[in-house]
């Protein structure tokens, strides 16, 4: 089973495995960036508490702000919803054991049929917790 976002930008999460104990999935991540003349791709495994994955959906089907992080904090989705814009912004960082630091992100406004359908491809993530 897989989450699909196909704009602003390309966001897949492909699952890989369940953890019962916890509830958590791990999720193979792929996004791709193709703006402004750039192209930014990233590849990645990310692991999300269940209760998180749940918090993040409840509040988008509530028109709230909403946030979707793995648990190490590293990775992120995030939907802003204000009286003037809702904005989309998703940002992921690395680190490895000498310090070297890896971090990227992109921010940009999204309108409600965008941010609709955003909302759908979550709500249809079948859920075995």
């Amino acid at each position: 089973m897989s989450i699909k976002l196909n704009y602003p930008i390309d966001i897949i999460f492909e699952e890989l495995e369940f953890d019962d104990c916890l509830p958590s999935i791990k999720f193979r991540v792929d996004v791709n960036v193709n703006k402004f003349n750039y192209k930014f791709n990233y590849s990645g495994e990310l692991l999300i508490d269940c209760s998180v994955l749940d918090s993040f959906i409840k509040n988008l089907n509530k028109g709230k702000s909403s946030i979707l992080n793995d648990m190490n904090k590293k990775f992120f989705i995030r939907i802003n919803k204000t009286s003037e814009c809702i904005k989309l912004i998703w940002l992921v960082k690395r680190q490895d054991i000498q310090g070297f630091l890896m971090k990227s992100g992109y921010k940009c406004v999204i309108t409600e049929d965008e941010c609709s359908l955003i909302r759908k491809e979550f709500n249809n993530y079948s859920k075995w917790w």
